[in-house]
């Protein structure tokens, strides 16, 4: 997964789809737009979260945890070319815990010293 993952933004959480070159989208929308100037950010968060094991056990499911202590979800949007698109995880709720718990020691055992720095300021928010 690591090697054919790929991120693909979704109009569907974009408020201003033409600033990620992304077809408009009709219908209800969750926005979660990322600073459009942060995207090259995007493909370290992929490696990230799929180094850490931060995987759903379907494979079409798994999350990240940003240096600025963003959790994200990214949920596949096309199987055949291993397309995923992400959005911000409320850090508050039930999952933002456990995928924190779990990056976190991953982090603390294998991970790169930035894995480690997102880690502590995970903790400390």
């Amino acid at each position: 997964m690591l090697d054919t993952a790929r991120y693909r933004g979704s109009s569907k959480h974009k408020l201003h789809h033409h600033l990620y070159d992304l077809p408009p989208f009709s219908g209800y929308r969750g926005a979660a737009d990322i600073d459009p100037t942060r995207m090259d950010e995007i493909p370290a968060l992929v490696r990230r979260g799929i180094r850490a094991g931060l995987i759903g056990h379907t494979g079409r499911i798994f999350w990240t945890v940003a240096d600025d202590v963003w959790i994200f979800e990214a949920r596949q949007t096309n199987r055949d070319t291993a397309e995923f698109h992400g959005y911000p995880v409320l850090d508050t709720g039930t999952i933002a815990r456990a995928v924190f718990n779990r990056f976190s020691g991953r982090a603390a055992e294998h991970g790169t010293p930035e894995d480690r720095s997102a880690s502590d300021s995970c903790r400390l928010r």
